[in-house]
């Protein structure tokens, strides 16, 4: 299925960029709301209905920051094989390391400061309980004071994998219900036309608090030789 499409906002008079409905047209006036856009887009395709009538239970989601994402069984036996109450959704969470927080010097151009925020917002999270439930913390979600105290490798050990597993009613329930909640992120742009827009996204891990029963599952297998790449070689199945 396709992700949703939203218009860009200009940052100067907050009015969309976009001039009419014709995507085509002008394809810089619209972007991806972020990756948690995919439970609506999941639902409005029907593949959401079809593999529940299909006796489905879970779905496995993970995007393309993670190129070496495999299928854990132990996880999927945990959800098909619970000890306890059956888990709506988990996370999958590795030990956060110096390289997770890793900045480039302050006195680099402009235009790789852009780079920089981007790289920034897309560090990854962690986990914090709040209200008697798991919630994903984002960067972007930090007032800058604390910045430093989110980056800190001992006081936040945790890093989102960004590998997810979401029962499938549980997602139809609060999508019927109108109860998916994410926090919005601001994600500030410019096009290489110089205008300055704004993006409005949200992560798909911050619906884990929408959820019942939310686990944070602990990763540290290193990642398999074979799936070692680099971007200019891809992932090798050699």
């Amino acid at each position: 299925f396709n992700q949703s499409c939203f218009p860009r906002i200009n940052r100067d008079s907050l009015l969309p960029v976009a001039k009419n409905c014709d995507i085509e047209a002008d394809i810089e006036a619209w972007y991806p709301p972020g990756h948690g856009d995919f439970y609506e887009s999941f639902q409005s395709s029907g593949l959401l209905k079809k593999f529940i009538e299909q006796g489905r239970e879970y779905c496995f989601i993970s995007n393309i920051d993670n190129l070496g994402a495999t299928v854990d069984l132990s996880i999927l036996n945990l959800l098909l094989h619970p000890t306890d109450k059956t888990p709506e959704f988990v996370m999958e969470v590795t030990d956060k390391t110096k390289a997770d927080v890793k900045h480039l010097p302050d006195n680099m151009a402009t235009s790789i400061l852009v780079v920089l925020t981007l790289l920034v917002m897309f560090q990854g999270g962690t986990l914090i309980q709040y209200e008697n439930k798991l919630r994903l913390l984002e960067i972007a979600q930090v007032p800058k004071e604390h910045v430093d105290d989110f980056k800190s490798i001992k006081t936040f050990k945790f890093f989102n994998t960004n590998n997810l597993w979401v029962k499938l009613d549980a997602i139809e329930r609060v999508l019927e219900e109108n109860t998916l909640n994410m926090e919005i992120i601001v994600n500030n742009k410019s096009l290489p036309n110089g205008l300055n827009v704004i993006q409005l996204e949200t992560a798909v891990g911050a619906a884990m608090k929408t959820f019942e029963g939310g686990l944070g599952e602990q990763k540290q297998e290193p990642t398999p030789p074979a799936l070692v790449a680099t971007r200019s070689q891809g992932v090798t199945d050699e």
